[in-house]
């Protein structure tokens, strides 16, 4: 499992604190079963009100566990620590964010709510074009082979950024996807990575997406797809057999019954194979 012993420790003590409007979201929620650690716990706000009080009772609590919590930054939009225990660290950011999404969060046993991977995806493209970290690329790899066709998720991400065609989010990732060796080595993972064959990945996936792009109607950007319970790239020659699915503020379910009931149990059952998986390769670790 792609978490450090205290982001586990940390992540299952203050779950208790979250809930649909204090969510944990970045690169924590979305590599817990890829290769790459992240330093740090993002736990995103609904509310710019609530980022100040989630943070110092979270701290409240890290301390009277006997961990220890250093400030880095207290301003009213993100609150920022060094939590430190047992000779090891990590970093928490309590932040504001915009509450548009496609799905509301998620309960979860160890995050206590978490952003739909969907959102997730949609969050690190937008990410990956309005800055430059090797890790982003990474982590669009592992989107694209484990959550979403990054066609999909830059369709839909582009709802999410006024101004931006999908054709423009790709070509910016193109433009961002430059880096040295030293920062490929610079990153923390369970197994090495090998640089030339991520880039000949993430080349392969944006090309596919760019090719995607192409073919779909102007009228549904923004939109996901959906077949059945499933978020899924569509057949653009075969629009009228999926449903779609917009983001509004805080998320929402689909309308049909059926669909949420479908989805929810989904949900479920994917937690399952992904805390079987985290075991075993817990036990290979011995």
């Amino acid at each position: 499992m792609p978490l450090t012993n205290i982001q586990i420790e940390i992540l299952r003590l203050l779950a208790a604190q979250r809930d649909p409007e204090s969510y944990v979201a970045g690169a924590t929620a979305l590599n817990r079963d890829a290769p790459r650690y992240s330093g740090d716990i993002d736990i995103f706000h609904d509310r710019e009100e609530r980022v100040a009080l989630a943070a110092l009772t979270d701290a409240k609590i890290l301390n009277a566990a006997g961990y220890g919590v250093t400030w880095l930054r207290q301003l009213p939009v993100i609150y920022a620590a060094e939590v430190t225990g047992h000779e090891t660290a990590t970093r928490l950011e309590w932040v504001a964010d915009s509450d548009f999404r496609f799905f509301p969060a998620l309960r979860d046993e160890t995050f206590g709510y978490v952003l739909h991977p969907a959102d997730l995806a949609t969050n690190k493209v937008m990410a990956a074009v309005g800055r430059r970290e090797v890790r982003d690329l990474v982590d669009l790899v592992t989107i694209h082979d484990s959550i979403l066709p990054l066609g999909a998720v830059v369709w839909a991400a582009a709802e999410k950024s006024p101004g931006f065609t999908p054709e423009g989010l790709i070509a910016e990732i193109r433009h961002n996807a430059h880096y040295p060796v030293s920062e490929w080595h610079a990153l923390h993972t369970n197994q090495p990575l090998d640089p030339t064959e991520i880039m000949a990945r993430l080349r392969t996936a944006l090309d596919e997406a760019d090719a995607f792009v192409c073919r779909m109607p102007t009228s549904a950007v923004g939109l996901l797809f959906l077949r059945g319970s499933e978020v899924v790239q569509p057949d653009p020659d075969r629009l009228q057999e999926y449903r779609t699915h917009a983001g509004q503020r805080r998320g929402q379910w689909p309308s049909n019954a059926e669909i949420t009931a479908a989805m929810f149990e989904r949900a479920v059952v994917e937690k399952a194979a992904q805390q079987e998986l985290a075991r075993k390769r817990q036990q290979e670790r011995g």
